[in-house]
């Protein structure tokens, strides 16, 4: 990775909980199987249990970082926190949706469904117009996800203060967590048997909270050093980790979004895997993830991650629709290295300076 030029390479002022390089590297192998369900569900249609693997890891990171805070200052520091998100988050989001807009204008039809997206996706609330299935044209869909944790961002630290207020950070934290993320899952079964669209149990908020708070327990149980530094969960996660990443795999190349059984309780199994699994990357003790996921290669799909995910939905839609372009061969030969170019330029010229 030295080779990189200066703005890619590893700077540690962006890294407030220490850098790792597994981490990256399965960000950029989850986001890679996006990318290729995109062009063909059937190459990879379990692709949708990555992206709760995606709100376990950032729940997990989320709740490290406002715990680390509050270990040093007694608080979880607001400010702070939600500016650096904006940060992060806003400048490179608004970037691609006025790109799209100004495309739209030129190049598509129905240019105020498009303006409409665009406005769902800048106040992202994209997850609920397609949960309850609102007219629009799809091409910044894939903004659901970004609503979700823009939705999380704006709850969680404020959930997690008064609960360190009330009970502390003990392992009591931790079982509360799981129980609410059991009901989470509980209350997604229920709106399965009796009849709630795939669209809602997809992309609803509440159907995806049980990830989110599974992560929250993670950080809440890795922010204590009597349980990080145990050598039974050592032991425990490098056993589990080869199994979670086997069953992940699996699980992205059988499963399917449409079945129901996965909303039902199937998908929890594999969110738990994607813990055990992101458990393992984060303890010191060497597992084959490790080896897997620290490849440069991965490493560096990890590090440009988030510009690959936001650019590469609506290069794809623009190729299919305005220029006809079906064959998902052809369609990722053109809009995969577009949506490189794109997320190297996002992570150089406007990513990496707010970073900074």
């Amino acid at each position: 990775m030295t080779l990189l030029p200066e703005w890619l390479r590893y700077d540690p002022s962006r890294y407030p909980l220490g850098y790792n390089a597994g981490l990256d590297g399965l960000r950029g192998t989850a986001t890679l199987c996006v990318l290729t369900a995109h062009l063909n569900v059937n190459w990879c249609p379990g692709t949708f249990l990555y992206m709760d693997m995606f709100f376990v890891m950032s729940a997990y990171l989320i709740t490290s970082l406002l715990l680390k805070r509050w270990t040093k200052t007694g608080g979880v520091g607001f400010r702070t926190f939600y500016l650096r998100r904006i940060l992060r988050l806003f400048p490179a989001n608004y970037a691609m949706i006025l790109t799209f807009i100004v495309v739209a204008f030129l190049l598509l039809p129905y240019f105020r469904w498009q303006l409409a997206e665009g406005a769902a996706a800048t106040t992202y609330t994209t997850n609920w117009v397609r949960a309850f299935e609102l007219p629009v044209t799809g091409f910044l869909g894939h903004t659901w996800s970004l609503a979700v944790e823009e939705q999380f961002y704006l709850v969680w630290p404020v959930a997690l203060t008064l609960l360190l207020k009330a009970i502390g950070l003990r392992m009591r934290l931790v079982a509360l967590l799981v129980l609410v993320a059991v009901g989470c899952a509980g209350w997604r079964s229920w709106m399965t048997f009796h009849g709630a669209s795939i669209a809602r149990l997809y992309n609803g908020t509440d159907m995806r909270a049980d990830a989110l708070l599974i992560g929250c327990a993670l950080g809440v149980a890795m922010a204590m050093p009597k349980v990080r530094q145990s050598a039974a969960l050592q032991r425990t996660a490098k056993f589990l980790a080869a199994p979670s990443l086997a069953a992940l795999v699996v699980g992205g190349f059988t499963t399917d979004y449409q079945d129901r059984a996965m909303y039902a309780g199937i998908s929890l199994l594999f969110t738990l895997a994607s813990a055990c699994l992101i458990a393992a990357l984060v303890l010191p003790e060497p597992t084959i993830p490790h080896q897997v996921f620290r490849s440069p290669p991965l490493v560096f799909l990890g590090r440009i991650c988030y510009g690959l995910y936001i650019w590469h939905f609506p290069i794809y839609m623009v190729i299919l629709s305005r220029f006809g372009v079906t064959d998902p061969v052809l369609l990722g030969m053109i809009g995969v290295p577009l949506t490189f170019v794109a997320a190297i330029l996002s992570w150089r010229y406007i990513e990496s300076p707010f970073l900074k």
